[in-house]
């Protein structure tokens, strides 16, 4: 069975080498775009950096790239990388310093790398299945935290008016217990909690090259992921539930009951 040590080199240098190219923008002022499907903005630095990745990973390596601007969407049953070559765009767009570039090796439902960059603080954290969870040579692990008053809570949506809807209702459902966040890059507050900055994410609508690399990283710290109702995730659902794993059940509790799981609910 194969460790991936030669998929986690090139992911390393993918990722540092997209990092370099959103850099080149760093100092200009920003024109943006909004994409086609009006889910969000997109700028010359994602084009570049998403060049940067493809570039390498389709010479150095034979699985196919599922990437958030340009390559195919539909993902395969068999191993590929999953990118986003620049997480929190809008962010960057308005010149806030929180947005990073994110890679994992998925096959299904299992993620057996992942590697996220932050290029301005040039960290990169990096995990492999069943390898740990590492920010450079330090390892990772999820915060000890488990009484909600002192818990940081990162709250996500996708850009349907019911993933809206669902974060409207989920910051009154929680804000009077835990403290609420929203840095604008989902990889980025995934970091965060494995590294023990902060308790739990949830979202709704968030895509899987958002997350995927997160979910591994969290994991393989010592946290806990899940779907809404606490069942493991599976590569379907956009109802994501990552924490450090102490606040978990505690967090499910309060979801119960309310209408937020009702997988009929759209609004």
């Amino acid at each position: 069975m194969s460790d991936f040590s030669a998929e986690m080199d090139l992911a390393q240098r993918a990722a540092r080498r997209a990092g370099e190219a959103i850099l080149s923008f760093w100092r200009e002022a920003q024109s943006f775009e909004y994409k086609a499907d009006d889910k969000g903005l997109v700028t010359r630095a994602d084009r570049s950096a998403e060049h940067a990745i493809l570039e390498l990973l389709q010479r150095d390596s034979p699985h196919p790239v599922v990437s958030e601007e340009s390559a195919p969407r539909k993902r395969p049953d068999a191993l590929c990388w999953v990118v986003d070559p620049l997480d929190g765009t809008s962010n960057f767009a308005r010149r806030l310093p929180f947005f990073s570039t994110t890679l994992a090796l998925v096959e299904g439902a299992q993620i057996h790398i992942a590697v996220t960059y932050d290029p301005l603080r040039d960290l990169l954290y990096r995990a492999r299945r069943g390898g740990g969870a590492f920010l450079g040579d330090e390892r990772l692990v999820v915060s000890g935290i488990r009484d909600g008053r002192a818990g940081i809570l990162f709250l996500n949506h996708g850009y349907g008016a019911s993933d809206r809807s669902r974060f409207a209702r989920l910051t009154r459902l929680l804000s009077g217990v835990y403290d609420i966040r929203k840095l604008g890059s989902t990889a980025l507050e995934l970091c965060h909690i494995a590294a023990g900055s902060a308790e739990a994410f949830l979202c709704s609508g968030d895509e899987l090259w958002d997350f995927a690399a997160g979910l591994l990283l969290v994991s393989e710290a010592g946290g806990r992921v899940s779907d809404w109702h606490g069942r493991p995730w599976d590569q379907d659902t956009s109802r994501l539930f990552v924490s450090n794993g102490r606040v978990h059940e505690d967090i499910l509790d309060r979801l119960r009951g309310t209408d937020l799981l009702s997988p009929e609910e759209e609004v």
